[in-house]
């Protein structure tokens, strides 16, 4: 019985060596049943159970598609594995919703205001968060920078430039909070937005706004017309479609 245990003990850490070098999709369908059924039977030998329920629903698919009380009749699967399993097609459409739910096209500062106040919602200390945007103006991630206290924080420049190089962003918005509930910048925000704006630009992104939040409002410092020069252009965080004028919240 030991020797037994030894074997699965191996065979398992073999296969979270390969998972971990290769990626779950390395592994054939029956691998992967076993494989996701350790974490529910940590004990236990599951290759027999993974094969059983191939064999009742077909395939991988299958089994995930089945319910709980289907999957409770395969010997070897108890409620908790059965919810595990059960789960999962649900956790997949929940990581794909919040993976695209931010790739839609910010068309005006308010649409990123409002965004960004539903990302700082409940904060209590100041925090900064860099928004990185492709060249349909989607964004594709987001990186917090740094946390403070309730009255202050420190925006870092040179930590922004290297994320904003690191994710490959083609335009960049930068965005802390005030949870005093006052969203207007101070002298501090204002030289480091423009120390930002000055490294970015060197490195080929471009600044397009500094946004600051509270729970109630936002404030854009280009819409205050504070945002700084870079080169011998002006920083511009929305460009205007032709014959809509100089409307700073249009697109």
């Amino acid at each position: 019985m030991a020797g037994e245990k030894q074997i699965h003990a191996g065979h398992r850490q073999r296969m979270h060596q390969r998972v971990q070098k290769y990626g779950l999709e390395s592994l054939a369908e029956h691998e992967m049943l076993e494989y996701l059924l350790y974490f529910t039977n940590p004990r236990r030998d599951t290759n027999p159970t993974a094969h059983a329920l191939l064999e009742r629903f077909g395939d991988f698919a299958g089994v995930l598609q089945a319910s709980e009380e289907e999957l409770c009749l395969v010997e070897g699967v108890g409620p908790a594995a059965a919810r595990f399993l059960h789960l999962l097609p649900q956790v997949s459409a929940c990581y794909h919703r919040s993976l695209t739910k931010d790739r839609r096209r910010m068309q005006t500062v308010e649409q990123m205001g409002q965004y960004l106040m539903a990302r700082f919602k409940g904060a209590l200390q100041e925090r900064v968060l860099l928004v990185c945007l492709d060249r349909q103006r989607r964004i594709t991630c987001t990186a917090w920078l740094s946390s403070g206290d309730a009255d202050s924080v420190q925006l870092p420049v040179k930590e922004a430039i290297a994320q904003a190089v690191r994710l490959k962003a083609r335009w960049v918005v930068l965005c802390h909070n005030h949870p005093s509930g006052n969203a207007l910048p101070s002298r501090q925000d204002i030289e480091a937005t423009a120390e930002l704006a000055r490294g970015m630009f060197v490195v080929g992104v471009e600044l397009l706004d500094h946004i600051i939040v509270t729970e109630t409002e936002y404030l854009s410092l280009r819409q205050r017309s504070e945002l700084p020069e870079a080169g011998n252009e002006r920083l511009h965080i929305f460009q205007l479609r032709e014959g809509e004028g100089k409307d700073p919240s249009a697109l």
